[in-house]
């Protein structure tokens, strides 16, 4: 079974840790726990100290989603033996990019940020959502009690006469950069999660000519199974190496049939930024759990609750927990299967990395 909480999870992957004789670098973060505790961001290195071909996989950049990431990344420790990798492989693991999202059952942080729309925010002018000003109303609304799914498609009716599920669907998570109190929004600077990747991660790599960078995430796709998402353009290089190795790959970039599109500030593609001049692969790993219509539902009363309820509430409480389980089902055989194929994208992935070194003079 997967632990329920994030103190489980950084415990579990603690002790991966030491199991395989291994040092964590602990990075802490301002905010706190539901009971106060310390959350931090946890990063270990496996393999050659300064490598020539890499492997970083993240986990918990949307918190609530990071209890499957968090063990497939625990799994991977387990199998992974310092001495096991070629000599000029290694593979840096962060764990829990957004604890206190993990911590609170949240996919936003400490701030109401995605930090997916929030990279390099800083230097980075908006990119202003248009389209999600005419939802914010509907989506997020100031109602004195939580408001029903009846009440969410009574009003979302109108708009998809006029526009479709997937505009509306794109309007919310595309990011956006007006409304601190809504959804995805992407921050009024770089968060500090964030801040701490670009301190941490590139100084990891700075010997890497070729980085795989991994962001394992849930939602998207069909049930039960794994979706890749590619930010480059059909035909691109990047898409051909993924579809080589992932029997399912979605490229969001320069492609009118792709269900989903590409976001503002996400940060496995800062970071590649980052690691240059080390050549990148970039994708996002997605484990899908619910369709379009459940997830919106689910965010929708959750949303009002985080902003008005009150964990007092048996409503307010179930709505918090029916949004848990649309991004980490409550199902040991979605569990199970999650897991296994989680570990064959990871195996995929490392043997990418590995062929790298075989092709090195």
């Amino acid at each position: 079974m997967l632990p329920l909480t994030y103190d489980e999870c950084r415990a579990r992957f603690h002790r991966a840790v030491v199991d395989a004789g291994l040092d964590v670098d602990r990075h802490p973060i301002s905010a706190r726990g539901p009971f106060g505790q310390e959350l931090t961001i946890d990063v270990v290195s496996v393999g050659a100290p300064a490598p020539r071909h890499a492997l970083l996989v993240l986990s918990g950049v949307h918190g609530v989603e990071g209890f499957i990431s968090s063990a497939m990344q625990c799994e991977l420790l387990s199998r992974l033996p310092p001495d096991g990798l070629p000599a000029d492989v290694g593979v840096v693991l962060v764990h829990a990019v957004n604890p206190w999202g993990m911590a609170h059952g949240r996919r936003q942080n400490e701030s109401n940020v995605d930090l997916n729309r929030n990279w390099a925010r800083d230097g980075a002018p908006p990119t202003h959502n248009d389209d999600y000003d005419e939802i914010h109303p509907i989506a997020c609304p100031d109602t004195p009690s939580i408001p029903s799914v009846h009440d969410l498609l009574a009003q979302v009716g109108p708009v998809l006469t006029d526009q479709s599920l997937e505009w509306v669907r794109d309007a919310i998570t595309r990011g956006q950069y007006r409304h601190p109190d809504g959804l995805h929004f992407g921050g009024e600077r770089t968060e500090e999660s964030n801040r701490i990747l670009e301190q941490t991660v590139p100084p990891l790599l700075t010997s890497a000519e070729r980085i795989f960078v991994i962001d394992l995430h849930t939602g998207h796709g069909p049930r039960g199974e794994i979706t890749v998402l590619s930010d480059r353009p059909p035909g691109s290089t990047q898409d051909g190496v993924l579809r080589s190795l992932f029997p399912l790959v979605t490229a969001t970039a320069d492609n009118p049939d792709a269900p989903t599109r590409p976001k503002s500030g996400p940060i496995a593609r800062g970071l590649a930024e980052a690691l240059r001049p080390a050549e990148t692969l970039v994708a996002t790993i997605e484990g899908g759990t619910a369709d379009d219509i459940e997830q919106l539902t689910a965010t929708y009363q959750e949303q009002w609750v985080h902003r008005r309820g009150t964990d007092a509430n048996p409503r307010h409480r179930a709505a918090r927990w029916a949004y848990r389980c649309c991004f980490t089902p409550d199902d040991p055989a979605w569990e199970d299967e999650a897991l296994r194929r989680g570990r064959e994208h990871l195996d995929a992935a490392l043997s990418q990395v590995a062929s790298w070194s075989d092709r090195s003079p």
